[in-house]
């Protein structure tokens, strides 16, 4: 498991954060104040990967989002990872909003589970694990049944 690019916000659907943004749900402008929040505690000297950059420069998402995403923290244990948490735990959300309601519970199952193996294979009690457990915690659903065939009603 490539630890370094679940760590860069791989597992979220930036196409679907972009309907998302284009139907301009709430937790859409919310990614964007997430972005900004990032971004003014993010480390200035870091610049932006140009890969990661060209990934969704196609999107009509806004500059900050784009500049948050291509800019990533040093490490899990960094001052400004927390706010890089927040706000791929709000690109997250914003592609929840896009996601039907019987599509949520396998693919909340499937994260929560690929999280903890993450956090299993970078080792217990390492910030890079704790940083992989609190994007597993901030997931919704937890109400929901283990079974990933679950479709509620």
């Amino acid at each position: 498991m490539d630890l370094d690019k679940l760590f860069g916000g791989s597992f979220v659907n930036w196409e679907a954060v972009d309907g998302s943004w284009t139907k301009r749900t709430i937790s859409s402008r919310l990614l964007l104040l997430a972005a900004r929040r990032y971004l003014s505690g993010a480390n200035p000297e870091r610049q932006p990967d140009a890969e990661r950059a060209e990934a969704i420069g196609a999107s009509r998402l806004p500059d900050e989002v784009k500049r948050a995403y291509a800019t990533l923290p040093g490490d899990a244990g960094g001052a400004d990872a927390g706010l890089w948490g927040a706000f791929v735990d709000a690109a997250l959300a914003t592609e929840l909003e896009i996601v039907s309601y019987g599509e949520r519970p396998p693919l909340l199952n499937e994260l929560r589970v690929g999280l903890g193996r993450a956090a299993t294979e970078a080792g217990e009690g390492s910030d890079l694990a704790g940083w992989f457990m609190a994007r597993s915690d901030a997931l919704p659903g937890e109400d929901l049944p283990e079974d990933p065939q679950y479709l509620p009603v």
